[in-house]
């Protein structure tokens, strides 16, 4: 079979590798890769394997030249071998048919790439599960378990489907129907009879971050764990689900995408500070692990799953969300006041003013938007000495919050990876309502309850607001870089936001 390698424009992005939690990976697991349309992901895997045996086929194209060139970039070139014909057995191979299970040791797992052909099994090996990607492979968001247990959790308690598509609208009365929906395209995995395998990743972390006792962590057999994949950057976690025989998540492991990353160990670290800081009736509110561990090089966290109620329907619309809004504004008013010190200016200038400086230099921005960001950076300069510095959670959309009550009026707040104690008023708060689609009038009430809880003149909110999305801007642009001749590319995600929270700021009193 010829290589056809049509994913590998996106062989620079991480998720390509983000299922790796499922497979058997470290130095000394022996790797094959034959008959493969989805070579993509081998970059992001190359440097936490041992030997790679990479049978290419003629005829040789640049999209493979691509491939092997970001392998060269990613992970050490001399693990990866070009070979005509495979050579002896090995502990993982992949491939997009099942019979290349027969170059498995004893205990090997194939990982078998799925397509639309019917599927098919081989003699000999016995298989662990299978996984439905979505949107779609391989630069997929979620790995759904192929199974009625994965489409529950997919179309009710997880809510993976957008709620204005035709999936989302059928998938709260039936999931099965959702789930033919889904895309074809996954990957199922078979172990080779006759031995025990590797240790999974995932194995690995169950052994670490199980609680003592009964933990579904432990006991949640492989096929019933869910994959979500951060979308924003490499820093981001991959995240694994269980899931009972019903569906129902149960637990949360949060592991670190590549080895040596200290984005969940300094998350960890932060919520402890956190803690302290807030006291215990501030701090319910947040969303701590249970456990955390280093496997493999990379932290891991545990959770128990909060379950939430939708944050859309009639009564969302009606009643819960004003409740929700109004709650959020009155506690984002009270961390704020416990947190708040008075910083030197050189320190106010560096942290809030200078970002909008540049983005204001930039000269980047739609007409109406630069005229309103060089007005609030003429305030921000001028309110310099006087800004305060807050704890800021830095993501606070309504993915990152949990309703617990139906009504509205209580809630959890997870994710605090990009929390920081020298945030500035107001961002948390305007961001959170453009994400809850608040009404103006809604809107304005939280904020203008927030700024008299605070203490802050109605007036200071524009520069406020601006100061963070600068800051915000700059971080998007780090992590997905601009493209030119694409606003919406980079730090450009934000301009509908802005639009939004603008509206929200005049004729506030």
């Amino acid at each position: 079979m010829g290589t056809d390698f049509g994913a590998s424009a996106l062989a620079d992005d991480y998720r390509l590798a983000d299922f790796k939690l499922l497979l058997p990976i470290g130095p000394d697991v022996r790797t094959l890769v034959i008959g493969t349309h989805q070579p993509a992901f081998l970059p992001h895997l190359a440097g936490e394997l041992g030997m790679i045996d990479l049978v290419v086929e003629p005829p040789q194209d640049r999209l493979q030249d691509r491939t092997l060139a970001a392998m060269a970039a990613l992970a050490a070139p001399e693990r990866v071998r070009r070979i005509g014909t495979p050579e002896g057995v090995y502990d993982l191979v992949f491939s997009d048919d099942v019979a290349a299970g027969r170059h498995l040791r004893a205990g090997g797992v194939l990982c078998r790439f799925l397509g639309p052909e019917a599927d098919t099994t081989s003699s000999g090996l016995t298989p662990i599960g299978r996984w439905r990607a979505y949107p779609d492979w391989p630069a997929f968001r979620v790995l759904i378990p192929d199974n009625p247990a994965g489409f529950r959790a997919a179309a009710r308690d997880l809510r993976l489907y957008p709620s204005r598509s035709l999936t989302g609208l059928i998938a709260p009365f039936s999931a099965g129907a959702a789930a033919r929906r889904l895309p074809e395209q996954g990957i199922a995995l078979y172990r080779r009879d006759g031995a025990e395998p590797h240790p999974t990743l995932l194995g690995a972390l169950r052994g670490a971050l199980a609680a003592m006792g009964t933990d579904a962590i432990r006991e949640t057999p492989a096929d019933h764990w869910l994959l979500a994949s951060g979308r924003l950057g490499p820093g981001n976690p991959i995240l694994a689900f269980s899931l009972d025989a019903h569906g129902r998540p149960q637990r949360l492991i949060k592991a670190a995408r590549f080895p040596g990353g200290q984005h969940l160990h300094g998350e960890a670290e932060q919520l402890d500070r956190i803690e302290q800081a807030l006291g215990p009736t501030e701090a319910a509110r947040i969303i701590r692990p249970t456990n955390s561990a280093v496997v493999a090089g990379r932290w891991a966290l545990a959770y128990t799953y909060e379950p939430t109620h939708p944050f859309f329907g009639i009564r969302w619309r009606v009643q819960s969300r004003m409740r929700f809004c109004l709650a959020m504004a009155d506690w984002l008013a009270a961390i704020g006041l416990a947190t708040r010190r008075q910083p030197d200016r050189t320190e106010t200038t560096a942290r809030h003013v200078a970002p909008l400086q540049r983005l204001v230099a930039r000269r980047i921005l739609p007409r109406k938007t630069q005229h309103r960001a060089e007005a609030a950076l003429e305030d921000l300069e001028r309110l310099a000495p006087s800004l305060p510095m807050i704890l800021e959670h830095g993501d606070l959309g309504i993915y990152n919050t949990r309703l617990t009550n139906a009504d509205g009026s209580d809630f959890r707040v997870l994710d605090w990876g990009s929390s920081t104690f020298e945030g500035i008023p107001l961002g948390d708060l305007a961001y959170l309502l453009c994400s809850a689609r608040a009404p103006k009038a809604l809107a304005r009430r939280c904020l203008g309850n927030y700024l008299v809880g605070m203490k802050i003149p109605t007036g200071e909110a524009p520069a406020l607001w601006f100061s963070y999305l600068a800051r915000r801007w700059e971080e998007l642009d780090g992590i997905r870089p601009p493209v030119p001749g694409d606003p919406t590319s980079g730090g450009g995600l934000l301009l509908p936001i802005e639009g939004h929270v603008s509206s929200f700021l005049d004729r506030l009193t």
